[in-house]
């Protein structure tokens, strides 16, 4: 009797079904709304080959970024997710991004651009879900990492969840959205007809219906909307669904267990390492002051090791943290990491002036603009890091992410490219033929308004380049502007700031203005 009682006991244990993964927590609300989640991707992958088709720094890039954080809002609210504070900072900062993508022409930036937005993304929909207050940055980038590996996973979710939500849905509650597709078809050959008859009646109107008509209606093109569509919309779909998994632990192990006496020896020696360098670069660099080695001079010395110097600030600033994440709390330990921090400021300093000795020099290009950049953030960076020897609780992740995203929206609307060529058109009787052929045939059309102006004088051009003004006009305009760059009445889409300005400084310089 007593085994029949607990074999009864087991029989329910046995018949229990593990909940699939795609089922698992707020994912069960995506599958029960279903259509509504994934209409609302839909929405968004339409948004996207519309701005994004052929277009990638046009007028409607920034309405593309608005609506990836508008679908995301709306899907957070469905899913009982309030917006935390921070997320309106990451909001605002992707969408000045895509603002400042469509205000240049710059090929690089535009790339840089567009991995900062899906860094933000990322990060906008982690900190939605977990709490990251205290997190490191060490715990951060893992965490970063398990979530892509989360979304990539939940690529096939959608299909599950679709055919549950179909099985078990009473289709007749979704009558209207039938009747609305229904509508739909029905109006799309009058839309054709009506459409063909009025850009007869009106040239303007039939030249916009002709250039849509002759891209939509190819082959190649329906596919490739189509992918781009499907990208879209499985993209900021699966973007939910990885976070849904909840596969991150929210809280981070505490793994500062070590003696600080091995460490405080080893950064000892370090650090006087690095004062007896800083001293070297204060006597000689800043002061200008002892004797140099023979056949070396100022300008040589300033200009060489700036790398390694560069290089080696990276390195302390990784190396401090690895020491106050692994080692316990240590006076000394503190002393003698806030000395290796001072050290770093000198070797940046040291690095800034070097580099800007060399651009006195050889005058500016991307790298050294880049350079210059990179330091400026790295001292700000470094500052987080001495306050977070004193103060262990510090937010230094939340520190860098804001001071990151600052500096570069700060470096976007800069336009590096036109900086490039406003400080080297200053120095042009100093170019050789190599400033020219940098500012005519790799910098973008950023910079050709400055270009174009230091120019006016024949006497400069003559310099360098043989052939008449109007063929350089036209090789110029054709490298900086027509090959990259064919807005038309007829495709609004594709309007850039940048090739705007480009134009009408060819344009005045045609009518002589």
């Amino acid at each position: 009797m007593s085994e029949m009682n607990s074999m009864n006991s087991v029989e329910p244990m046995s018949s229990m079904e593990p909940v699939p993964a795609w089922k698992k927590g707020k994912q069960e609300v995506m599958t029960q709304q279903f259509l509504l989640f994934m209409g609302a991707a839909l929405g968004f992958g339409i948004l996207y080959t519309f701005c994004m088709y052929q277009n990638p720094n046009g007028i409607t890039y920034p309405v593309m970024i608005v609506g990836v954080y508008g679908v995301l809002f709306w899907m957070l609210k469905r899913l009982s997710i309030e917006w935390k504070r921070g997320s309106w900072f990451l909001a605002s900062a992707a969408v000045l991004l895509g603002i400042a993508a469509c205000r240049t022409a710059d090929s690089l930036l535009i790339m840089m651009i567009k991995t900062a937005e899906f860094l933000l993304a990322v990060i906008f929909v982690m900190h939605q879900f977990y709490d990251d207050r205290e997190w490191s940055i060490g715990k951060y980038l893992s965490s970063m990492a398990v979530y892509l590996c989360c979304v990539i996973a939940a690529a096939v979710y959608p299909f599950f969840q679709g055919k549950e939500f179909f099985r078990k849905a009473n289709l007749k509650k979704y009558k209207t959205v039938s009747k609305v597709a229904l509508g739909l078809a029905a109006a799309l050959p009058i839309l054709l007809a009506a459409g063909l008859l009025l850009g007869q009646a009106d040239a303007v109107f039939g030249a916009i219906v002709v250039h849509w008509l002759e891209k939509i209606l190819n082959v190649w093109t329906i596919l490739i909307m189509i992918v781009m569509t499907a990208f879209g919309t499985f993209g900021v779909y699966c973007l939910i669904c990885g976070a849904c998994m909840d596969q991150i632990s929210g809280e981070e192990k505490m793994v500062r267990t070590h003696e600080p006496v091995t460490a405080v020896t080893c950064m000892s020696a370090i650090a006087l390492l690095y004062l007896f360098f800083c001293g070297i670069q204060v006597i000689y660099l800043f002061l200008g002051k002892g004797s140099l080695p023979e056949g070396v001079t100022y300008s040589s010395y300033a200009r060489q090791g700036f790398f390694q110097l560069l290089f080696v600030a990276v390195m302390n600033l990784v190396m401090v943290l690895m020491n106050l994440k692994f080692f316990r709390k240590s006076r000394l330990l503190n002393g003698v990491l806030t000395v290796i921090c001072g050290c770093t400021y000198v070797m940046i300093a040291s690095a800034a002036y070097r580099m800007i000795l060399y651009v006195r020099e050889y005058h500016l290009t991307y790298l050294r603009v880049l350079v210059l950049w990179f330091l400026l953030l790295l001292a700000c960076l470094m500052a987080g890091v001495v306050i977070l020897i004193y103060k262990n609780r510090f937010p230094l992740f939340s520190w860098c992410l804001v001071l990151i995203s600052v500096f570069f929206v700060g470096f976007s609307f800069m336009r590096p490219e036109r900086v490039i060529a406003e400080y080297n058109v200053n120095h042009v009787k100093e170019w050789s033929d190599s400033d020219f052929q940098y500012m005519t045939q790799v910098l973008s059309a950023d910079a050709v308004p400055v270009v174009l102006k230091a120019l006016e004088d024949d006497a400069v051009l003559e310099r360098f380049y043989s052939g008449g003004k109007k063929e350089f006009l036209a090789e110029y305009y054709d490298w900086a502007v027509s090959r990259n760059y064919q807005v038309r009445s007829s495709d609004f889409r594709t309007w850039n700031l940048s090739f705007e300005k480009a134009e009408q400084s060819f344009r005045n310089e045609e009518m002589g203005i």
